[in-house]
């Protein structure tokens, strides 16, 4: 009977000790550190898929420059550079209407986008020295 109380006392232990060291991160215990917060995203937003405006060049329009990105993102946009053997636009009419549309629905998101964005791109060309088209 000892023998049994005893193994059941170690058997008890034995399957308690993981949860000993468990760290309760409710009530915001110093314990809590991110180990790698440079991983983890800057938002917790759903990503919304970017309505594309297609453009022969990227003379004016900050290509590839992370504040600009910023700034299309936020207004759900983005530019796509299109080669002149484009096999999804052969004519100029079919993206001149495609662009007509997609800025028409961003004209309903938001009135000014176009100004603002135009603004913000002069800033962020002055803060990059981003001048070369």
């Amino acid at each position: 009977m000892r023998v049994l109380t005893t193994a059941a006392f170690l058997l008890f232990i034995l399957f308690s000790l993981p949860l000993i060291g468990q760290v309760d991160y409710n009530n915001k215990a110093t314990e809590k550190i991110k180990k790698q917060p440079e991983l983890e995203p800057e938002r917790n937003q759903k990503q919304r898929n970017l309505l594309s405006i297609y453009i022969k060049d990227t003379k004016n329009v900050l290509y590839g420059n992370p504040c600009m990105d910023k700034i299309s993102e936020r207004f759900g946009y983005e530019y796509v550079v299109m080669p002149k053997n484009a096999s999804k636009f052969h004519s100029g009419f079919n993206r001149s209407m495609h662009n007509f549309f997609v800025k028409t629905v961003l004209f309903f998101r938001n009135p000014f986008w176009k100004i603002i964005s135009n603004k913000k791109a002069k800033e962020c060309r002055q803060k990059t020295g981003d001048y070369a088209g």
